[in-house]
Formats: structure tokens, sequence, C-alpha cells
């Protein structure tokens, strides 16, 4: 009997976010040779001597010689800075120029007769680069071509002005040839090239910068968060999903799934992780890239859970711990033992004072106890907007936000004196923290207040026959108290913790053991190493980070301390 044949090996299938990671490969790779030419460049106008060594220089920026003036050389190398810059954003015009320059220096060595090495080198590069047109996509706006054009008109302009002013000089000089050789004269020189410098650096950056997000109008706005809301519905219900919703995010819609982030500076902030059916994630994701590559944005995720970290890996993004996420399970919860004695202290407290919690929803709420509440909220917080992007929603009492839970603590007066407010999360069965806010203009409000709150409400969850509360966020937990051991770190260990003395980064975590919370591990996705100083700016304006620059609910995008 013959042997049956070898199945047929099936065909490799590429991913999008497979050919979106290679894109993003060409765009590195170039960036980062041209990024080294250009400093090279630099160096070799501050080093005196460096420039007769360069001779790979030489070979892949031509017209330049070792004789050539330092100026020239300057200004070639702060155009290859440039470049490099919008090489790595994927523009367009910055691939062009980069592809002309390598055939321009690929023809002069041919011309030559005798540099054949360097001249099939830079040719060969010169292909390459050019047929790798589809990993720059990023056209220059209208507006940036409209600054440039208009600098660049108001530079030749000056350029007309100043020549007619040094003819001037020199046709009324009783000798010419000494009036060109005059300080004023070389002073021009000077300043002119100078400006001619700053006009270049600026005229290359606006072409060269990442595209504006797209403002919508009200109305539209509104339209598309509704439309966020509807698949948050759907498909969300981690203890983050709801805040997609927040009203400084845009929404990236592709299937049946959306993507809440907003871009700052050029980076593309994500969060929470994409929400929709689990079969679109790779789509999804690739869908959100393509749209950022062709803006020449850098992709950051905050907040970003486990089970997401494979597709962004996979997309050539890089993932750091960044803290864990506290909660309780209500249906388990106790007040009793010894480990609970100072929370049982506290309850007891708070009850011999005559508090009471009552639970609402804020759509529903009286007027005067609403009136109440957003005064003392406005009072904790100093008048300050909502902090946080990843974990608070920054509104309270929007009409359209169903669902939503208030724990509402008042003294034996009827006067409001702390409030919780929660999102729901149908994926912990249950609610998750939005917001929280105690009374700080009255001194006769007794410690523990935030404690008795967050405990009758976890009684509540228990009684509604649910079973998860989502508390805070503590930032760096597992390396603050000792859980996480790798040589990053033991080296990060020390200096975190005398950064986090006298703030709620050392506090929270305390604050929620006492509640025996299950932690669950976020994380930071970043993308390549060039952007993330940048990222790490925008990311801590966006949290609204006041102390230290790390993110989390432990500012006071929460509330002030319990």
């Amino acid at each position: 009997m013959e042997p049956a044949p070898a199945p047929a090996a099936s065909p490799v299938v590429s991913s999008p976010l497979d050919e979106q990671r290679r894109r993003v490969r060409v765009r590195v790779v170039a960036s980062r040779v041209v990024l080294a030419l250009g400093i090279l460049g630099v160096l070799a106008v501050l080093v005196r001597g460096l420039w007769t060594h360069l001779a790979l220089y030489r070979d892949v920026v031509p017209g330049l010689l070792p004789g050539t003036a330092s100026t020239t050389l300057l200004v070639d190398s702060v155009v290859l800075l440039l470049m490099a810059r919008g090489l790595r954003r994927g523009h367009r015009l910055a691939w062009l120029v980069t592809v002309v320059v390598l055939g321009l220096t690929a023809g002069t060595h041919t011309a030559r007769g005798v540099d054949v090495i360097p001249s099939v080198v830079v040719l060969a590069a010169a292909v390459w680069l050019a047929t790798r047109w589809r990993s720059f996509p990023v056209l220059p706006t209208r507006r940036a071509v409209r600054r440039a054009a208009l600098l660049l008109v108001l530079l030749v302009g000056a350029w007309v002005l100043a020549i007619a002013a040094l003819a001037v000089v020199v046709l009324r000089a009783d000798d010419p040839e000494e009036a060109l050789s005059s300080s004023l004269v070389t002073t021009v020189a000077v300043v002119s090239t100078v400006v001619d410098l700053v006009v270049l650096v600026l005229v290359l950056w606006w072409l060269g910068s990442p595209r504006e997000a797209r403002r919508l109008a009200p109305a539209e706005h509104r339209e598309e968060r509704e439309r966020a809301r509807a698949v948050v519905q759907r498909y969300g219900g981690g203890t983050l999903d709801y805040f997609a919703l927040r009203d400084d995010k845009d929404w990236f819609f592709v299937g049946r799934s959306v993507v809440a982030h907003s871009v700052r500076g050029g980076v593309c902030l994500v969060s929470p992780d994409p929400i929709g059916p689990v079969s679109e994630r790779e789509e999804t994701w690739a869908e959100l890239l393509d749209h950022a590559a062709a803006s020449g944005w850098s992709i950051a995720v905050v907040a970003a859970a486990e089970d997401w970290l494979p597709v962004y890996e996979r997309s050539g993004l890089r993932h750091v711990y960044l803290g864990d996420e506290a909660t309780v399970d209500c249906t388990t919860f106790t007040l009793a033992g010894h480990d609970h004695k100072s929370l049982r202290q506290a309850v007891n407290r708070v009850a011999r004072g005559g508090y009471t919690t009552t639970f609402h929803d804020p759509t529903t709420l009286d007027p005067v106890l609403r009136e109440q509440i957003l005064a003392m909220s406005d009072e904790s917080r100093q008048g300050e907007d909502e902090r946080g992007f990843s974990m608070t929603l920054s509104r309270l009492f929007d009409p359209d936000d169903a669902g939503l839970v208030l724990s509402v603590t008042r003294n034996a007066d009827g006067r409001v004196d702390a409030f919780c407010q929660w999102v729901p999360a149908a994926a912990i069965d249950g609610w998750s923290l939005d917001v929280m806010r105690r009374r700080t203009d009255a001194e006769d409000v007794p410690n523990g207040l935030i404690d008795a709150t967050i405990v009758a409400t976890i009684a509540e969850v228990a009684a509604r026959g649910m079973r998860g509360l989502g508390l805070n966020f503590a930032v760096m937990r597992e390396v603050l108290e000792g859980e996480r051991d790798g040589r990053v770190d033991q080296l990060a260990r020390p200096v975190l913790r005398r950064l986090s003395k006298g703030t709620q980064m050392a506090t929270l975590g305390a604050f929620n053991e006492k509640f025996d919370p299950g932690w669950t591990p976020r994380y930071v996705v970043l993308d390549s190493a060039e952007y993330t100083a940048a990222q790490a700016l925008v990311l801590a304006g966006a949290e609204g980070v006041t102390e230290i620059p790390v993110v989390g609910r432990f500012l006071r995008g929460v509330g002030t301390a319990p």
C-alpha cells in the first residue's frame, strides 16, 4: 500500500498587523540612518578636524568635499536631522527628498568613474527606499504649505531689500572694494545666514509635522459619542470601558468596534483598550494604526489590560508595567477579624456621628441634593476641572449617562460631606469608581468618611445581587511592595519609594488593601524609543499629573485623599 501523500503546506497569511509592523520598520531604519548622518555632520562642525575622517558621510551626502564651508555642512546636517524626523513620522515629502538626495549621490559617484562601491551602495539604498513609498503616506497639510510659502516669500523679499540696500551703500562709497569688505557687509552676511537657517528649519519643521486631528462640531461630537455608547453598552463591561465616553476623547470606528482616543502633540493617546468583538481585535488595531500613520501620529495606550498585550506587541509596540487596579469581591467582604480593626473602627466612628449613606441614579437626583453635591465637589477640588484621562469620566449629571450610581454620605443635619460616583462594569458584575469627594471646608468631618462610604457601597452591591466593586489604581504597586524582583525593578524601587513619600502614590496601595481586593495589572503601551519622552509628557498632561510623572487615580482626578 502506497503511503498517503504529505499534506500541502498551508500558505502563510500575513495579517494587517504584520504589514503595519513592516512599514514601521522601514520608517525606523530610514530615519535612524539619516539621523546618524545628521549628527555626524553637526559633530564635524563642532569638533575641529573630525570632518577629514568622515569619508562615509561624504559618500552619502553629495557635493560635500573636505574644503566645504562649515556653514554649508551645518545646513546640510540640519536638513538631514529634519528629514529623519519626517521619515520616522512617515512623511512623503521627507521620503522624496531623501530618495532624490541618494539618487544624486549615486550619480555623483558614477560620474567620477572610480567610486564604484559607494555608488552601488547608495544606489541600492535609493532603490530600496523608493520601492517602500507605501510606508510614507503623510502629506503636508494645506495650512503648513501656506505658512511655509508665506515665510519663503517674506525671506525672498528680505533678501531683495538687503541686496538693494547693500548695492546702494557700495555704489555711494568712495572705494567700492573697501565697502564690500567692510564690517557692515560681513554682518549682513552673517545675519542672513542665520536667518536662512532659521527659515529653513521652520519650513521643514512645519512641512514635516504630524497632521492635526479633525475637530468635530459639538453636535457631531455628541452624535459620535452616542454611537460609541452603543458599542460600549453591547461589548464593553470592563472597569475602564465606560470611560471611553469622556468628553475630551474622539472615537474611531471599525466594524462593530470603537477605539477611544485623543490626539495631543502628535501622539494618539488610546484609553481604554479598543471595545468590540474579540474576533475584530487585530483588524481594529491595524485600522487605527493605519489611520494614525496617515497623519504622522505615534501611538500610546494608557492602562492597557493583559489580554490586549499580544495584539499590541505584534504591531511593534512595547508595554511597561504601570500598576494595579483594586477590585473588591463584595460577596465575600467582611469587617470581622483583626486585620480589619482600623476599618471597622472608622465605620463605627462615622456611624456614631449620625452619618448615613444613600444611593441614587444621577439622572433622577433631587435638584436640591444635586446642587449640594456640585457645590461640595467644586470646593473639594478647588474649582478645577475633573482630572484624569483613563480612569475618570470628567463630568457629573449628564442626562445621557445611564447606569451610573451615586453613593452620598450626609451628616445628621443632611449636609453632604462625601460622595462617590460609580460607572457600570459588567465584567466584574458591579460598579467601577469614577470620582470620590470628601468635604474639606468643615472641621467637624470625621476621619474615615470615605472608608465608610465605600463599605456601605460594598454592602449595597451585595444586596443588589451583584459581585464586584472597582476601586482606586495603585501606581507601581508590585515594584513598591517588592513583588517584582527583576534587575530594573530593584534599581527603580528605592527611587520610586523616595518619590512617593508625601504623595497618594504611597498611600493608595495601603488604602486599597483594607478592603481585601484582588489586583488587576495595567500597562502603558509605547511606540518606538525615540517617541518615549514626548509620549511621557503628553500622557502626564492628559492624566493631570501634578506631583510626579506617573499615571493613575492617586492624584486629584479621584478626589482628595481618604
